[in-house]
């Protein structure tokens, strides 16, 4: 049997103080250890309240408690309701508005008694009574009847013990960090380490054991995905997994920790901690320039394994430290990161917004409590006072909080900070005005000036800022927090690092609240491993990789995820408090995407840069409010880069990334929720992302061979990272073959397609109301302009030239057709009356553009004075976007529309569609809004906006007084596209040379990046 070297350790104060919450606490303990702990929490819970109905009465042992916990928070030096403060003796003398509240020897007679016997105090909370139990109300009564006798030395603090309502100065996590001894176990296993120590002992105490340890391909997988979020090929695989040395998995974890792609995988936990996104928010969603240099500075600080108080001072003071660099700067980036508003309801009150973000995101990111909730009053949970709140935005207050130029985006101008092209936080004075503490926050309720200076839950550490030397620039604030925050005495800072780092190795932190270390925490699962490991990253200068290595070389993480007993211990522990198994775990959503790419070889490894932006669906576009401000994708292949270095907008984060629990960005994230939902399996089988993958890997194998044994074992080692088993090898075979007989039957169908398939016709289609061709227009005898275009529908909306500008015709040389040549110079024409005048119709046009940016339009009734969010308009944006009146925005994306093609709009009952040579190009699945009619149509141009004119050639436009069905709109377009000798495109996105072999192969490829094997984590 192997021992470890150290002797036990009993029970702490550490551990002692997380059981004292109470019921809550017991609750989530596995079943045996509420047995043993109800006890030690009863008698804790007595011992600090000690209420006696009976004899006599003592004073700090019965009646303070019960003050403390139930009365002084409102009835205090600071805060006295009614007139009332409960802190001391004095209100005996003092009384309150209503009188005196207490009468000595007659409790009968004292109105205090009478308000708690009536349940009026404390008052009610949120419709809910807080009458105070029975057994207090006695110990109350007791102790006026026997003389309300108060020692003189005795001012209450409710915020200086914990009780079972709230934490006090005591509370655990703010007592100073001790290094336990390492628990004595017992063990076969000759690799534990200190971590597997403590872990072993609960486990003991719990008659449970771990599991044993996972196998070394398991282990592989899930070390690559811990430490740098990518799988392993299947040749590191086999490679590992045959290295017998006794140095092996040592060797790995070295070269994963040492990997520049650690800093990646591990920068993406504290960008949800920073509230990462490179847009401000609200309506306009402003980009922030260069927030991504903020993006890789954290890449990189996580890379070099800089020390934490160092990485902490240059996010918060990186401009006031001793040597500030444009990297110290970038790292200020940190306070910018948040949301901002530029036209706020009221200015002045947006800056307390401000504050309150800037406070919360330091509070919980950095020390684990929510100081933000004592902005209108003292905490109600935890030791942090209303003045501590405001003590800490006085830290921030010398900033650029208030209104300025919008340009500037809540942030310094370039001349303050001291860099251009730079995203950062300084201070525009050394002196800022002074800060009050607000009353219920309320602006206009200024109550006494604030002095800066740390907040008061720790006391031995807390200490006044210092006023700067009268050279400073700034105001030296925020680097006195940096330094007070990364103090190594500080208790909560490492505690709440080290708990971070579990938290994503384990996938459950100790802590599993780790944004919240405060009174409604979860209480520790290890309070004194919680503290060896923070005593350990202290020890190792606050350097974060030596804690990633110990994790990594515990048994305890090493375990596999199935245990022997799994349904027995499950019932003792479900939640795997005791860690007795690894957490099996799905991908998130960057590992997800970057996996896919990995395994196809299409990932890019580039490290750093501006990032790109992913395609997006019509749909989700539809979604945003600012609907001419363009999304234009990055080029193909720079959207291969990992998923870390896609644009984050704050009002359009990618669909699919969201589907898998991307957070969004609005405050800080410590945990991501966590789903499995059955539209997570319906995302990846439909998205075309994932099918482009899937393609991709397909023809890669098909050049490979055309074996179909290789190929089917092939792609398993590729997304699997393993050969298939014989049964998998059939069941693929299968699968290819069924797959290709149906693409082969498809393409033959393509290939030789019947007279009907040929010209579908639809001969029931009904006329259009306006029907305009160029081969019909009138043109002047002497100059050959064209004077008007007759409408071939019958309804005699004849087009009439409306501009001084001429419109000439041209003969298209491609189908020797008649086109209107625009040239954007104020050409339009007028039509006579209105056509249309109901919700459902339908516009056919044929086309060309040579537009290259702007807004131009083909068709609209658009006007200035009465038609402006209501019109009709029909035309382009930018480059190549489609839009379709002001509510499909952008409509779809043109390909090749130098040459003549076909344009169509559908605006139905249920939904809007956009088509280009036949080929879907935006769909959504709701109706435009109302619209108005009546107004003056123009061909050409914006309404009589006299601008956005159209720069290409027109050769036909038809509008239906209907919605057309998919037959009659093919049946037009497949008549147009003859007439202009235009190219039809298909209606799926296969690819045109991808075989029926390949595409059958895709459909495999498919299927297992589908497969639960792909997306989990043992």
């Amino acid at each position: 049997m192997n021992r470890t070297n150290a002797r036990g350790l009993q029970a702490t104060a550490v551990e002692k103080a997380s059981t004292f919450h109470g019921s809550r606490s017991i609750e989530s303990q596995p079943a045996k250890i509420r047995s043993g702990t109800f006890f030690l929490c009863v008698t804790l819970i007595l011992a600090g309240l000690h209420v006696a109905s009976a004899g006599e009465v003592d004073f700090k042992e019965d009646v303070q408690p019960i003050l403390a916990m139930r009365c002084v928070e409102c009835h205090n030096d600071q805060i006295s309701e009614g007139g009332l403060n409960l802190a001391s003796n004095q209100f005996q003398v003092d009384g309150s508005d209503s009188g005196a509240v207490v009468v000595p020897q007659s409790a009968d007679d004292s109105y205090l008694l009478d308000r708690v016997i009536s349940g009026e105090m404390p008052p009610p909370s949120r419709g809910q009574s807080q009458k105070l139990p029975d057994a207090e109300i006695a110990v109350i009564r007791d102790w006026i009847q026997q003389g309300a006798n108060w020692p003189d030395d005795v001012v209450i603090d409710p915020f200086a013990t914990t009780n079972k309502v709230r934490a006090g100065r005591d509370w655990w996590a703010l007592q100073p960090v001790s290094k336990p001894d390492i628990p004595e176990v017992e063990s076969n296993d000759k690799h534990i380490n200190p971590i597997d120590a403590f872990v072993l002992d609960r486990l003991a105490e719990n008659g449970l054991t771990p599991t044993p340890r996972a196998s070394k391909r398991v282990l592989l997988r899930r070390l690559y995905y811990d430490v740098i979020g990518l799988p392993p090929t299947e040749e590191q695989l086999q490679q590992f997994e045959t290295d017998e040395s006794p140095d092996a998995w040592e060797k790995q974890v070295d070269s994963l920790l040492a990997s520049p792609h650690y800093g990646e995988r591990w920068g993406r936990y504290w960008l949800d901690l920073a509230r990462f996104a490179e847009t401000s928010g609200y309506e306009r969603d402003q980009v922030k320039p260069y927030a991504w240099k903020y993006r890789d500075w954290v890449v990189n600080a996580l890379n070099e394994d800089m020390a934490y108080s160092e990485f902490i001072r240059h996010q918060l003071a990186g401009d006031e430290i001793e040597s500030p660099t444009e990297d110290s700067a970038i790292a200020t980036g940190f306070l910018r990161l948040g949301t901002w508003n530029d036209e706020p309801n009221d200015p002045l009150d947006y800056q307390y917004d401000r504050l309150e973000d800037l406070v919360h995101t330091t509070s919980s990111a950095l020390l684990g409590l929510t100081v933000k909730c004592a902005r209108c009053h003292n905490h109600k949970f935890d030791p942090i006072l209303q003045e501590d709140y405001y003590r800490m935005a006085s830290v921030f207050w010398g900033g650029p909080i208030a209104a300025r130029d919008r340009k500037l985006l809540g942030g310094p101008s370039a001349d303050e900070l001291g860099y251009a092209k730079v995203l950062g936080w300084t201070d525009l004075t050394s002196a800022p005005e002074p800060i009050f503490l607000l009353k219920n926050g309320e602006r206009e309720s200024p109550q006494q000036e604030v002095t800066p200076a740390t907040i008061s839950s720790i006391p031995s550490l807390e200490r006044k800022l210092q006023s700067p030397s009268p050279e400073a620039k700034t105001s030296q604030r925020r680097l006195q927090l940096a330094e007070w925050i990364a103090d190594p005495k500080n208790p909560l800072t490492p505690r709440v690092l080290v708990n971070r780092i579990w938290q994503h190795h384990f996938g459950k932190a100790i802590v599993r609240t780790p944004n919240n270390f405060g009174f409604l925490s979860d209480p520790p699962t290890h309070p004194r491993l919680l503290d060896w490991l923070a005593s350990t990253f202290l020890e190792n200068g606050g350097h974060q990789k030596p804690i990633h290595k110990l994790i990594l070389m515990s048994e305890t993480w090493c375990q596999g995820s199935i245990h022997p007993k799994q349904e027995s211990y499950s019932d003792i522990d479900a939640a795997n408090r005791l860690w007795w198994r690894a957490e099996r775990r799905r991908l998130d959503a960057e590992a997800m995407r970057d996996s896919m790419l990995a395994v196809t070889g299409e990932l890019d490894f580039k490290i750093g840069g501006e990032s790109f932006r992913e395609t997006v669906s019509q749909e989700a576009l539809e979604g945003l409010s600012q609907k001419d401000a363009a999304w234009n994708p990055s080029p193909v292949n720079e959207q291969k880069r990992r998923s870390l270095y896609m644009f984050v907008k704050r009002g359009l984060l990618p669909p699919t990334m969201t589907a898998f629990d991307m957070c969004d960005a609005t405050q800080s994230c410590a945990q991501r929720d966590l789903t499995t939902v059955p539209t997570q399996a319906l995302a990846l089988m439909n998205n075309p992302f994932v099918h482009d993958r899937s393609l991709h890997l397909a023809q890669s194998l098909s050049n490979e061979t055309q074996s179909v044994t290789e190929q089917i074992q092939r792609v398993w080692k590729a997304v699997l990272g393993r050969a298939p088993t014989a049964d998998e090898l059939e069941l693929g075979r299968q699968h290819l073959a069924v797959q290709q007989t149906r693409f082969q039957d498809e393409l033959e169908r393509r290939q030789h397609p019947t007279e009907q398939q040929k010209h579908p016709l639809d001969q029931n289609i009904e006329p259009p109301v306006l029907h305009l061709r160029a081969e019909a227009a009138q043109l002047n005898s002497e100059t050959q302009h064209v004077t008007k275009l007759l409408d071939l529908s019958g309804h005699g909306h004849d087009a009439i030239a409306a501009s001084e500008a001429p419109i000439r015709q041209h003969i298209d040389p491609r189908s020797g057709r008649a086109v209107l040549k625009l040239d954007g110079r104020e050409q339009f024409l007028k039509i006579a009356d209105v056509p249309i005048d109901e919700p459902k119709f339908s516009i056919v046009c044929v086309v060309q553009d040579h537009g290259d940016s702007g807004l131009r339009e083909i068709i609209s009734n658009w006007n200035l004075s009465t038609n402006v969010g209501t019109s009709v308009f029909f035309g382009l944006a930018d480059a190549n976007r489609v839009r379709f009146s002001d509510h499909f925005i952008p409509a779809g994306t043109l390909q090749n529309q130098r040459e003549l093609f076909i344009l169509t709009a559908i605006s139905g009952e249920h939904h809007v569609e956009v088509f280009q040579n036949g080929r879907s190009l935006g769909r959504r699945d709701s109706p435009l809004p109302p619209r108005k009619f009546d107004t003056p149509w123009v061909i050409g141009q914006q309404g009589n906006l006299s601008r956005e004119y159209w720069t290409g050639g027109i050769a036909e436009v038809q509008v239906f007084s209907h919605a057309l069905t998919d037959s009659s709109r093919m049946s037009l377009e497949a008549e147009l596209a003859e007439r202009y000798s235009i190219p039809l495109q298909p209606k799926t996105s296969e690819p045109e040379h991808a075989t029926p072999d390949v595409l059958a192969l895709a459909s495999l490829c498919h299927v297992l990046l589908n497969s639960n094997e792909f997306i989990m984590v043992d």
